[in-house]
């Protein structure tokens, strides 16, 4: 199996979605519903790369970015944020330890920016997109 991949959104679509497109490239894919089961997980599964929506009940995905960059196991994780809200309003994702942000819309859009965001998470030094949301 390839890299380890989490994702973590409090829509189900969404999750089939990225569980489907993540397994398609031969990658270990681990979701969670909301940010409060993703901190579980976090115990026994150290990912190389996050997806994360940015509102989410009980634990935003702001908050999860902050508690992942707080990990020192986890310094070197790529963290993604997947949000709706990025399609409406500028979020500068870097502020809270994104890499990378991607607006939810079309999946087929979605899933040309998703790969190329992964493309990414394996150039070393870590190249991040900060600033730049990836959208339609």
């Amino acid at each position: 199996m390839g890299k380890k991949v989490w994702v973590v959104d409090n829509h189900p679509v969404m999750l089939k979605f990225m569980a489907h497109l993540l397994e398609e490239e031969k990658l270990h894919v681990v979701t969670a519903e909301n940010g409060l089961a993703a901190l579980d997980i976090l115990s026994t599964f150290t990912p190389d790369v996050v997806f994360g929506d940015l509102i989410m009940p009980h634990f935003g995905g702001e908050k999860l970015c902050e508690v992942i960059r707080s990990m020192p196991k986890l310094k070197d994780t790529y963290i993604i944020i997947l949000s709706a809200v990025a399609a409406e309003r500028e979020i500068n994702a870097s502020v809270f330890g994104a890499n990378a942000c991607i607006a939810k819309g079309p999946f087929n859009k979605m899933r040309q920016h998703i790969l190329l965001a992964l493309e990414k998470s394996d150039q070393r030094p870590l190249v991040s997109l900060p600033g730049k949301i990836m959208r339609e």
